[in-house]
Protein backbone atom coordinates (compact mmCIF):
# COMPACT_ATOMS: atom_id res chain seq x y z
CA UNK A 1 0.00 0.00 0.00
CA UNK A 2 1.40 3.46 -0.88
CA UNK A 3 2.40 5.78 1.87
CA UNK A 4 3.09 2.31 3.88
CA UNK A 5 6.52 1.31 3.56
CA UNK A 6 8.09 1.92 7.26
CA UNK A 7 5.29 -0.95 7.99
CA UNK A 8 3.89 1.01 10.86
CA UNK A 9 1.15 3.07 8.89
CA UNK A 10 3.29 6.78 9.63
CA UNK A 11 3.58 7.55 6.63
CA UNK A 12 0.18 7.03 5.68
CA UNK A 13 -1.41 8.77 8.90
CA UNK A 14 1.00 11.55 7.99
CA UNK A 15 -0.30 11.90 4.30
CA UNK A 16 -3.82 11.20 5.42
CA UNK A 17 -3.22 14.03 7.91
CA UNK A 18 -2.08 16.00 5.63
CA UNK A 19 -4.98 15.30 2.98
CA UNK A 20 -7.56 16.83 5.37
CA UNK A 21 -5.90 19.54 6.44
CA UNK A 22 -5.77 20.37 2.79
CA UNK A 23 -9.43 20.29 2.23
CA UNK A 24 -9.58 22.54 5.43
CA UNK A 25 -7.60 25.13 4.08
CA UNK A 26 -9.91 25.37 0.94
CA UNK A 27 -13.04 25.62 2.97
CA UNK A 28 -11.54 27.91 5.17
CA UNK A 29 -10.59 30.44 2.02
CA UNK A 30 -13.99 30.42 0.89
CA UNK A 31 -15.17 30.55 4.67
CA UNK A 32 -13.24 33.68 4.80
CA UNK A 33 -14.16 35.61 1.50
CA UNK A 34 -16.26 38.29 2.89
CA UNK A 35 -17.68 38.23 -0.36
CA UNK A 36 -19.96 35.28 0.13
CA UNK A 37 -21.66 36.74 3.13
CA UNK A 38 -23.83 34.08 4.78
CA UNK A 39 -22.82 31.14 2.47
CA UNK A 40 -19.36 31.35 4.60
CA UNK A 41 -21.33 29.71 7.80
CA UNK A 42 -21.91 26.56 5.56
CA UNK A 43 -18.08 26.95 4.19
CA UNK A 44 -16.88 27.14 7.38
CA UNK A 45 -19.01 23.76 8.69
CA UNK A 46 -17.44 22.01 5.65
CA UNK A 47 -13.64 23.04 7.09
CA UNK A 48 -14.63 21.85 10.26
CA UNK A 49 -15.80 18.59 8.83
CA UNK A 50 -12.13 18.09 7.37
CA UNK A 51 -10.83 19.15 10.63
CA UNK A 52 -12.77 16.66 12.57
CA UNK A 53 -11.29 13.98 10.09
CA UNK A 54 -7.72 15.48 10.68
CA UNK A 55 -7.71 15.05 14.51
CA UNK A 56 -9.41 11.32 13.43
CA UNK A 57 -6.27 10.70 11.79
CA UNK A 58 -3.65 11.85 14.11
CA UNK A 59 -3.57 15.54 14.13
CA UNK A 60 -3.41 17.00 17.68
CA UNK A 61 -6.65 18.55 19.49
CA UNK A 62 -4.99 22.13 20.55
CA UNK A 63 -4.06 22.75 17.20
CA UNK A 64 -7.73 21.92 15.83
CA UNK A 65 -9.39 23.53 18.56
CA UNK A 66 -6.99 26.94 17.81
CA UNK A 67 -7.66 26.83 14.41
CA UNK A 68 -11.85 26.16 14.91
CA UNK A 69 -11.56 28.80 17.79
CA UNK A 70 -10.28 31.08 15.14
CA UNK A 71 -13.10 30.54 12.49
CA UNK A 72 -15.79 30.91 14.64
CA UNK A 73 -14.59 34.20 15.83
CA UNK A 74 -13.82 35.54 12.83
CA UNK A 75 -17.44 35.04 11.13
CA UNK A 76 -18.92 35.76 14.67
CA UNK A 77 -17.35 39.27 14.62
CA UNK A 78 -18.37 39.62 10.76
CA UNK A 79 -21.81 38.46 10.40
CA UNK A 80 -23.05 38.36 13.92
CA UNK A 81 -24.44 36.00 16.19
CA UNK A 82 -26.52 33.33 13.82
CA UNK A 83 -29.21 30.72 14.67
CA UNK A 84 -26.95 28.09 16.03
CA UNK A 85 -24.72 27.86 18.97
CA UNK A 86 -21.79 27.43 16.60
CA UNK A 87 -22.00 31.05 16.33
CA UNK A 88 -22.71 32.23 19.72
CA UNK A 89 -20.00 33.97 21.13
CA UNK A 90 -20.85 33.41 24.72
CA UNK A 91 -21.01 29.32 23.33
CA UNK A 92 -17.33 29.85 21.94
CA UNK A 93 -16.34 31.20 25.41
CA UNK A 94 -17.11 28.15 26.99
CA UNK A 95 -15.47 25.71 24.51
CA UNK A 96 -12.79 27.83 24.55
CA UNK A 97 -11.91 27.60 28.25
CA UNK A 98 -13.38 24.28 28.37
CA UNK A 99 -9.96 23.55 26.35
CA UNK A 100 -7.52 25.34 27.42
CA UNK A 101 -4.78 23.26 29.53
CA UNK A 102 -4.72 24.68 33.20
CA UNK A 103 -6.71 26.63 35.34
CA UNK A 104 -6.33 30.46 35.57
CA UNK A 105 -5.16 30.28 38.83
CA UNK A 106 -2.28 27.92 37.54
CA UNK A 107 -1.41 30.27 34.98
CA UNK A 108 -1.35 33.14 36.86
CA UNK A 109 1.13 30.91 39.40
CA UNK A 110 3.57 29.92 36.44
CA UNK A 111 3.46 32.81 34.59
CA UNK A 112 5.24 35.17 37.22
CA UNK A 113 8.21 32.79 36.73
CA UNK A 114 7.75 30.85 33.34
CA UNK A 115 10.88 31.51 32.12
CA UNK A 116 12.55 28.88 34.73
CA UNK A 117 9.73 26.39 34.15
CA UNK A 118 10.05 22.95 32.46
CA UNK A 119 9.36 23.12 29.05
CA UNK A 120 6.09 20.83 28.78
CA UNK A 121 4.70 24.20 31.24
CA UNK A 122 6.15 26.48 29.41
CA UNK A 123 4.02 24.87 26.38
CA UNK A 124 1.11 24.81 28.37
CA UNK A 125 0.92 28.25 29.16
CA UNK A 126 1.80 29.21 25.30
CA UNK A 127 -0.92 26.58 24.89
CA UNK A 128 -3.36 29.02 26.77
CA UNK A 129 -2.59 32.03 24.77
CA UNK A 130 -3.09 30.68 21.58
CA UNK A 131 -6.53 29.27 22.37
CA UNK A 132 -7.08 32.75 23.96
CA UNK A 133 -6.37 34.40 21.22
CA UNK A 134 -9.67 34.46 19.20
CA UNK A 135 -11.40 35.94 22.01
CA UNK A 136 -9.42 39.18 22.12
CA UNK A 137 -12.08 40.00 18.82
CA UNK A 138 -15.46 39.36 20.23
CA UNK A 139 -14.92 39.30 24.03
CA UNK A 140 -17.25 42.72 23.94
CA UNK A 141 -19.53 40.19 22.18
CA UNK A 142 -20.20 38.35 25.90
CA UNK A 143 -23.12 38.53 28.07
CA UNK A 144 -22.36 39.53 31.24
CA UNK A 145 -22.10 36.51 33.58
CA UNK A 146 -19.53 34.15 34.80
CA UNK A 147 -18.09 33.11 31.56
CA UNK A 148 -17.15 36.76 30.69
CA UNK A 149 -15.89 37.59 33.65
CA UNK A 150 -13.56 34.04 33.46
CA UNK A 151 -12.62 35.28 29.77
CA UNK A 152 -12.24 38.93 31.02
CA UNK A 153 -9.49 37.84 33.98
CA UNK A 154 -7.84 35.48 31.31
CA UNK A 155 -7.55 37.93 28.44
CA UNK A 156 -5.87 40.54 31.25
CA UNK A 157 -3.41 37.74 31.99
CA UNK A 158 -2.99 36.72 28.38
CA UNK A 159 -0.14 39.06 27.40
CA UNK A 160 1.65 38.18 30.12
CA UNK A 161 1.56 34.32 28.44
CA UNK A 162 4.89 33.12 26.37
Amino acid sequence: MAGMEDGGGIEFATDSINSWLGAWQLNLNCAQDRDRGEVRRIWARVAFAALDGAERAGYPARDANASRFNLRASLIADLGRGDDPLWDPDQLAVDVLDALPLTLDQASEWVADWRARPRDEIFALRVCKTLLNPMRSISDLLAEGPVRTRIERWLDLRPRLP
